[in-house]
Protein backbone atom coordinates (compact mmCIF):
# COMPACT_ATOMS: atom_id res chain seq x y z
CA UNK A 1 0.00 0.00 0.00
CA UNK A 2 1.56 3.52 -1.08
CA UNK A 3 0.44 6.06 1.21
CA UNK A 4 0.81 9.95 0.48
CA UNK A 5 1.10 11.77 2.93
CA UNK A 6 0.23 15.68 1.95
CA UNK A 7 2.21 18.68 3.11
CA UNK A 8 1.15 21.39 5.10
CA UNK A 9 -0.51 24.51 3.22
CA UNK A 10 2.06 27.01 4.88
CA UNK A 11 0.65 30.14 2.08
CA UNK A 12 -2.78 29.40 3.92
CA UNK A 13 -1.76 29.71 7.60
CA UNK A 14 0.45 32.58 6.20
CA UNK A 15 -2.83 34.27 4.82
CA UNK A 16 -4.72 33.31 8.12
CA UNK A 17 -1.94 35.25 10.39
CA UNK A 18 -2.62 38.42 8.30
CA UNK A 19 -5.98 38.54 8.46
CA UNK A 20 -5.75 38.18 11.90
CA UNK A 21 -2.67 40.97 12.02
CA UNK A 22 -5.04 43.19 9.86
CA UNK A 23 -7.93 42.45 12.49
CA UNK A 24 -5.56 43.81 14.94
CA UNK A 25 -4.31 46.88 12.95
CA UNK A 26 -8.13 48.05 11.97
CA UNK A 27 -8.92 47.65 15.52
CA UNK A 28 -6.15 50.07 17.01
CA UNK A 29 -6.56 52.43 14.74
CA UNK A 30 -10.13 52.70 15.27
CA UNK A 31 -9.97 54.27 19.33
CA UNK A 32 -12.61 55.47 20.96
CA UNK A 33 -13.67 56.28 24.70
CA UNK A 34 -15.17 53.30 25.27
CA UNK A 35 -15.08 49.64 23.23
CA UNK A 36 -17.76 49.29 20.72
CA UNK A 37 -18.42 46.68 19.35
CA UNK A 38 -16.21 46.94 16.21
CA UNK A 39 -13.59 46.56 17.90
CA UNK A 40 -15.17 43.82 20.15
CA UNK A 41 -16.03 41.58 16.91
CA UNK A 42 -12.38 41.94 15.61
CA UNK A 43 -10.68 41.25 18.45
CA UNK A 44 -13.05 37.79 19.21
CA UNK A 45 -12.39 37.37 15.33
CA UNK A 46 -8.28 38.17 15.69
CA UNK A 47 -8.07 35.87 18.97
CA UNK A 48 -10.19 33.09 17.24
CA UNK A 49 -8.06 33.03 14.33
CA UNK A 50 -4.78 33.38 16.11
CA UNK A 51 -6.23 30.08 18.29
CA UNK A 52 -6.87 27.83 14.60
CA UNK A 53 -3.45 28.86 13.82
CA UNK A 54 -1.85 28.11 16.60
CA UNK A 55 -3.75 24.92 17.33
CA UNK A 56 -3.37 23.81 13.56
CA UNK A 57 0.37 24.02 13.11
CA UNK A 58 0.26 22.40 16.83
CA UNK A 59 -1.23 19.25 15.37
CA UNK A 60 0.68 19.21 12.64
CA UNK A 61 4.05 19.72 13.82
CA UNK A 62 3.31 16.64 16.66
CA UNK A 63 1.82 14.71 13.70
CA UNK A 64 -1.64 14.28 15.09
CA UNK A 65 -3.22 15.92 11.75
CA UNK A 66 -2.22 14.78 8.77
CA UNK A 67 -4.38 13.85 5.52
CA UNK A 68 -2.85 9.94 4.14
CA UNK A 69 -4.22 9.49 0.46
CA UNK A 70 -3.70 5.81 -0.40
CA UNK A 71 -5.13 3.39 -2.84
CA UNK A 72 -7.54 2.27 -0.26
CA UNK A 73 -8.89 5.54 0.45
CA UNK A 74 -8.57 9.18 1.89
CA UNK A 75 -7.52 9.71 6.02
CA UNK A 76 -8.16 13.27 7.24
CA UNK A 77 -8.91 15.05 11.26
CA UNK A 78 -11.38 17.28 10.66
CA UNK A 79 -11.18 20.97 12.12
CA UNK A 80 -12.32 19.43 16.11
CA UNK A 81 -9.81 16.71 16.02
CA UNK A 82 -12.12 14.07 14.57
CA UNK A 83 -10.54 11.31 12.44
CA UNK A 84 -12.11 10.09 9.61
CA UNK A 85 -12.15 7.75 6.76
CA UNK A 86 -13.35 7.80 3.19
CA UNK A 87 -13.06 4.90 0.84
CA UNK A 88 -11.32 4.56 -2.09
CA UNK A 89 -14.83 3.93 -3.89
CA UNK A 90 -16.32 6.73 -2.28
CA UNK A 91 -13.60 8.86 -4.39
CA UNK A 92 -14.15 10.52 -7.84
CA UNK A 93 -11.53 12.30 -7.96
CA UNK A 94 -8.71 14.72 -6.61
CA UNK A 95 -7.42 17.97 -8.34
CA UNK A 96 -5.46 21.04 -6.45
CA UNK A 97 -6.94 24.01 -6.85
CA UNK A 98 -5.77 27.38 -6.85
CA UNK A 99 -7.41 30.62 -5.25
CA UNK A 100 -6.17 33.82 -5.16
CA UNK A 101 -2.67 33.15 -4.41
CA UNK A 102 -2.38 29.76 -2.85
CA UNK A 103 -3.70 26.04 -3.11
CA UNK A 104 -5.73 23.69 -1.48
CA UNK A 105 -6.70 19.99 -2.48
CA UNK A 106 -9.88 19.34 -3.42
CA UNK A 107 -11.75 16.17 -3.27
CA UNK A 108 -14.56 15.24 -5.59
CA UNK A 109 -16.69 12.37 -3.80
CA UNK A 110 -19.78 10.44 -4.48
CA UNK A 111 -21.31 12.39 -1.99
CA UNK A 112 -20.12 15.96 -2.64
CA UNK A 113 -17.02 18.20 -2.19
CA UNK A 114 -14.26 17.95 0.10
CA UNK A 115 -12.37 20.98 0.03
CA UNK A 116 -8.94 20.61 2.39
CA UNK A 117 -7.23 23.52 2.84
CA UNK A 118 -4.74 23.20 5.13
CA UNK A 119 -2.82 20.09 3.54
CA UNK A 120 -1.97 20.25 -0.21
CA UNK A 121 0.44 17.49 -2.11
CA UNK A 122 3.90 18.74 -3.49
CA UNK A 123 4.51 17.67 -7.54
CA UNK A 124 6.30 14.40 -6.78
CA UNK A 125 3.14 13.38 -4.76
CA UNK A 126 0.53 14.65 -7.48
CA UNK A 127 2.74 12.34 -9.92
CA UNK A 128 1.91 9.15 -7.16
CA UNK A 129 -2.15 10.68 -7.35
CA UNK A 130 -1.94 10.01 -10.87
CA UNK A 131 -0.13 6.37 -10.60
CA UNK A 132 -2.75 5.75 -8.52
CA UNK A 133 -5.38 7.10 -10.29
CA UNK A 134 -7.29 9.75 -8.15
CA UNK A 135 -5.87 12.61 -10.83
Amino acid sequence: MKELKLGMNLSFFISLSIIAFTLLVLDALIVSERISMVSFVQLTLSAAIMFYIVTGLWAIFSGQSRVIICNQGVVYHSLLGQKHYIPAEEVEKISVERLLWFSYTKLYLTSGVLRIWSFKPNLAQQQSLKLLGYI
